[in-house]
């Protein structure tokens, strides 16, 4: 193999890579631009599901655990960043025309805000059922939602929040002795 062909293959190699390189900073240059009004989205409705859990805590006359609510608040940024940069690339791959970081951004922001909703109503004794709020959703294309629908959505607590706290303490171990 000569000198010169030697060249001409590293050249091309360089040339193949610095194109690529280009395409994917403009690519992803582009998905920023839908990324950054989600991720300040993810962020609010993060922070409303840390006060409204602090609040849960503090109303149940529990001992708030600083430690636990920054690890699981840093978990979900971590987690809902990630998922918001895949989806908006994911838009971007598919030319923005179905919306996805939209839809699946906004479905993520209903599932928190059924934690925060979840979170305000625990301290007086009430928590949420998902699947009975999805057979009231999925009944709400026919009109005979009853008044026992809504029942089965949002029931009393049997258990005291206090026993309820103590078993979940006892299962999970004392995860903040570090």
């Amino acid at each position: 193999m000569s000198p010169t062909s030697y060249t001409f293959n590293q050249a091309v190699s360089q040339g193949v890579q610095g194109s690529f390189l280009a395409l994917m900073t403009a690519f992803f240059l582009e998905s920023l631009e839908n990324m950054i009004p989600w991720l300040i989205v993810m962020f609010f409705v993060i922070i409303c599901d840390l006060v409204t859990g602090i609040r849960k805590v503090i109303k149940k006359n529990d001992k708030v655990r600083f430690s636990r609510a920054i690890r699981d608040t840093m978990g979900k940024m971590v987690t809902y960043t990630s998922f918001v940069v895949m989806v908006s690339l994911m838009n971007t791959a598919a030319g923005g025309e179905y919306d996805l970081d939209k839809w699946l951004c906004l479905f993520v922001c209903l599932i928190e805000l059924c934690s925060i909703i979840s979170n305000i109503l625990q301290p007086h004794g009430y928590y949420l059922d998902f699947a009975g709020i999805l057979n009231i959703i999925f009944k709400r294309i026919s009109p005979d939602i009853t008044s026992e629908d809504w029942h089965e959505a949002v029931k009393q607590e049997k258990e005291s929040m206090k026993e309820r706290y103590d078993r979940e303490e006892s299962e999970y171990g004392n995860q903040d002795t570090h």
